[in-house]
């Protein structure tokens, strides 16, 4: 046991030591504060971010599916009501209604007549548990009928729907009334006619509670429906009062807009949320509106705030950690310098000092102007090549804009002496638009606007040789958007006609020119079914164009080349396969970047 005390305590005081120069270090001091201040801050900041998210995911969740919901009911909910309508159309067209409606004693004119007529009653009836009751009004009897009986209107009970009739009938009428100006509430909805100078009706009382798709939402103990008109009245809703209540009735109907169409939110007064939707019915004049009590909701942000605590608190751990940590690396420089300086005798301390640290240093930087050298050195050779370039490319015009404007000159009078459908107005014009595309100042275009000016072109050259050039254009839709350098096409096209093609020029002459997408590079292709070259004149080629230090003699490929490698840099490749008697082929490859970004 004496043993063991004693090994523990020079460890033990050696920590002890350690930590007292650490905390009388301000450099640690400043390192560990600035690095623990910051990472709190960030992942604080992190932590509420997530926060809000989630929370602004719930709610979206929960009103979106709230709104598709309501959207799905009310719709359902129009589509019976035309349903109904589609009764009441039918049943006004059937030819025992009509006569009914047309004669005083119908009977008198069909056996069993007003059986028959119930029995059809009846089944509608019957048939929609939403039909609380179908009537067939006759003004030439004075008579209304209906599933279960026949009767004088004198006698009838249920008349408050006589009201709404109008000296102009319309197609059909809908209202909220009362059944027997008592209970059930139901929605009327009534076909009037005018037959034989009488007036008829057909009335179809709807209940609305036993409607399915109303009972599905009111199953629901967290949801409530309503029914709510233009004008800011209920309907409808479970448990009503009166025929139409005032909407203050319901203090969550506050949000209700005769202005909106559709639309949805969560409304959380701390205590109680819900989801408010509302979607205005497509053909009638009122909408339909849900509130979902949220208690769901309320147990979600609780988790997310027990969960956002549980991860401040892991996260402000690991932050205490790292700091000390870094700040431990950030002061042992310092501490190997200071143990450096106190002992310059201490060789072991100084080596491996000086191979860690200076060393390393020393290496890095020695690294570093290495480097900067060569940059600097191909940044000289690509300003003197770009340099050379301007200037043969100076040297090689004469006055343009003279040029453009005297072939527009030479097109105008050549359209009036030839007309303007002559192809020797057209070719000048063509011509007139290449060298405006050539010495606009523009030098990146897209890859269409490329092609088409290419097109412009070829189509020069076909006018040369007749219909002995045949060109094929393969050009895939998603490389029309890449940046290119203008007019870098054109060199490539030219060397294979003069150089492939021209010399035994007939009518199997083809070119062809494709781009496509290899990954991420955009690549373009010009292919010849020409005179090819030789293996010494390919290898001629090759070498000529990979040595871009220098474009004299030639304006063509060279320049091409070095234009492309001076856009691109080692990103871009040209490589050529030549078979003679069979033609070349020129593949340019470069990085696809969207024009415009």
């Amino acid at each position: 046991m004496s043993m063991k005390i004693q090994k523990n305590k020079p460890s033990r005081c050696h920590l002890t030591a350690f930590l007292k120069q650490l905390t009388a270090s301000r450099l640690f001091i400043q390192n560990f504060l600035f690095i623990m201040g910051s990472m709190t801050f960030m992942f604080l900041c992190f932590a509420l971010f997530i926060y809000r998210q989630s929370a602004n995911i719930l709610k979206n969740e929960f009103t979106a599916s709230s709104r598709y919901r309501l959207e799905v009911t009310a719709q359902a909910i129009d589509n019976h009501l035309m349903d109904m309508r589609y009764i009441a159309a039918t049943l006004a067209t059937n030819k025992m209604v009509q006569a009914f409606f047309a004669y005083p004693e119908p009977g008198l004119i069909y056996d069993e007549f007003y059986g028959r007529v119930q029995e059809n009653l009846r089944a509608y009836v019957n048939g929609y548990s939403s039909i609380d009751s179908i009537y067939l009004y006759s003004g030439a009897s004075d008579t209304i009928l209906t599933a279960n009986e026949r009767t004088s209107l004198s006698y009838f009970s249920d008349m408050n729907w006589k009201a709404h009739f109008s000296d102009a009938p319309e197609d059909f009428t809908f209202f909220f009334r009362a059944k027997n100006d008592a209970y059930p509430y139901v929605l009327c909805i009534m076909k009037q006619l005018l037959i034989n100078g009488h007036d008829a009706a057909i009335v179809i009382n709807l209940n609305l509670g036993n409607l399915s798709h109303l009972t599905e939402v009111r199953s629901d103990p967290y949801q409530e429906i309503f029914l709510v008109s233009d004008d800011g009245n209920i309907l409808f809703r479970h448990h009503q009062r009166e025929i139409v209540e005032p909407l203050e009735t319901i203090p969550e109907l506050s949000a209700f807009s005769s202005n909106a169409n559709t639309f949805s939110t969560l409304i959380d007064d701390g205590t109680n949320p819900f989801t408010y939707a509302q979607v205005h019915s497509e053909d009638y004049a009122w909408s339909y509106i849900t509130i979902t009590h949220l208690q769901e909701y309320t147990s979600m942000l609780s988790a997310n705030r027990a969960m956002f605590s549980a991860l401040f608190f892991a996260l402000f751990c690991a932050i205490l950690l790292i700091a000390f940590l870094f700040g431990m690396r950030s002061v042992k420089p310092i501490r190997n310098l200071l143990a450096l300086l106190k002992n310059p005798q201490d060789t072991l301390s100084r080596e491996l000092y000086n191979d860690k640290e200076i060393c390393y240093i020393a290496d890095q930087i020695t690294s570093y102007i290495q480097q900067n050298q060569m940059l600097s050195d191909e940044l000289t050779a690509r300003l003197n090549l770009l340099n050379e370039t301007r200037l043969l490319a100076l040297q090689s015009q004469i006055n343009p804009h003279f040029l453009f404007n005297t072939l527009n000159t030479i097109h105008i009078q050549e359209s009036e002496a030839l007309g303007y459908d002559h192809k020797i107005p057209r070719i000048t014009l063509t011509l007139s638009r290449l060298l405006r595309y050539a010495i606009e100042s523009t030098d990146l275009v897209s890859l269409e606007t490329e092609l088409n000016f290419t097109k412009m072109y070829v189509s020069i050259l076909q006018e040369r040789y007749g219909n002995n050039l045949n060109v094929i254009y393969d050009i895939r839709q998603e490389t029309l958007n890449a940046r290119v350098p203008k007019l870098f096409i054109q060199p490539v096209i030219e060397n294979a006609i003069f150089h492939g093609l021209a010399e035994s020029m007939d009518e199997h002459s083809t070119l062809s020119l494709s781009c496509c997408r290899e990954d991420a590079l955009c690549v373009v292709r010009v292919s010849d079914n020409g005179a090819g070259m030789s293996t010494e004149t390919l290898e001629h080629l090759r070498s000529a164009l990979t040595n871009i230090s220098s474009v004299k003699g030639s304006i063509g490929l060279k320049n091409t080349v070095a234009r492309m490698h001076l856009l691109y840099g080692e990103d871009f490749s040209l490589s050529i396969d030549s078979t003679p008697g069979k033609g070349s082929t020129f593949t340019l490859r470069f990085p696809f970047i969207c024009y415009g970004k």
